[in-house]
């Protein structure tokens, strides 16, 4: 009888272990994403943040610095992709950008360049239990074609602005 028990259990944790979904490209990922993430457009984006504070939100740029201090949305904070997971629930963190750290139940908005990271971002927040989470269509590409004029620049902290933006993972 142990003996069949044990099979059993073995068996079961290889099915289990062997169910991890895997994709041949970084499209096939985002696109399973959009099943859980919500995307807010340019528009509503844009709404929100005129909305006179009534609505508390946390807006979250996860591409690279260089990215962010060419050209951002104003109000965002700059927490690259990579550092997402050990930057959102950090107390310290917070503290050090002059923000109040957002709550598990508080709109967060992230975007990147074109949006595919900041699809996979919100989809990493909702695994770690942030329930408010959206996704800007498009991400900064189709802020910036929506609402030209309405950016900002920190070109100072990167010696004036003479460094190019180079590769940037391409999405």
């Amino acid at each position: 009888m142990k003996k069949l028990i044990l099979a059993l259990l073995s068996t079961l944790i290889l099915v289990s272990c062997s169910n991890k979904k895997s994709y041949n490209t970084v499209d096939e990922m985002v696109s399973d994403a959009l099943k859980t993430v919500k995307l807010i457009t340019p528009g509503e984006l844009d709404a929100l943040m005129n909305g006179g504070g009534e609505e508390v939100y946390t807006l979250i740029d996860v591409r690279q610095e260089v990215e962010h201090y060419y050209g951002y949305i104003p109000g965002s904070v700059n927490i690259a992709r990579g550092s997402l997971e050990f930057n959102i629930g950090d107390e310290a963190y917070w503290e050090h950008v002059g923000l109040y750290m957002p709550q598990k139940d508080e709109k967060i908005i992230l975007y990147c360049k074109k949006g595919q990271r900041g699809i996979l971002a919100a989809e990493t927040l909702q695994k770690l239990g942030y329930t408010n989470v959206y996704a800007l269509e498009g991400g900064w590409k189709n802020w910036e074609l929506t609402y030209p004029d309405v950016f900002e620049k920190a070109l100072d902290k990167l010696g004036g602005g003479s460094h190019s933006s180079g590769s940037s993972g391409g999405c």
